[in-house]
């Protein structure tokens, strides 16, 4: 009897889902950062809350977070968001944003941030640099 009543569990739970999502369609996109307030040097292991400010295209792009990608010691840093795909997307009209990055220097050696500014007009990539010295 047991055996029978999880047999028609299992069914029901598998008739009852449904592989159609009608929900918002969305993508990637990586916006540039506008702007930092960085600090002049590090402490090896002290936490510090970078913030950095990005300008919101429309009310459409939700931020996701940081794009961030670790190269010795640099650092490159872009805002991640999702963007719905819907066609009443308007202006933003709160900008510049800012979003709060926590990063806590690990060794004694400088760090380079490579803030990406977009692209230009040939396409490739555009980067500003700031390189951070680490105090004992």
């Amino acid at each position: 009897m047991k055996k029978i009543v999880l047999l028609i569990i299992v069914i029901f739970s598998v008739i009852s889902c449904s592989t159609d999502v009608e929900g918002d369609k969305f993508h990637l996109e990586l916006l540039p950062i506008d702007s930092a307030v960085l600090p002049v040097e590090f402490k090896k292991d002290s936490v510090y809350e970078l913030p950095f400010n990005y300008i919101r295209p429309s009310t459409c792009h939700i931020f996701e977070g940081f794009y961030y990608e670790k190269n010795l010691n640099v650092r490159t840093i872009a805002i991640q968001t999702s963007v719905i795909e819907q066609s009443n997307c308007t202006t933003a009209t709160v900008n510049p944003i800012t979003e709060i990055l926590q990063f806590k220097p690990t060794t004694e050696t400088s760090y380079v941030f490579k803030l990406w500014k977009g692209t230009d007009a040939n396409g490739a990539d555009v980067y500003e640099e700031i390189t951070i010295p680490v105090v004992p």
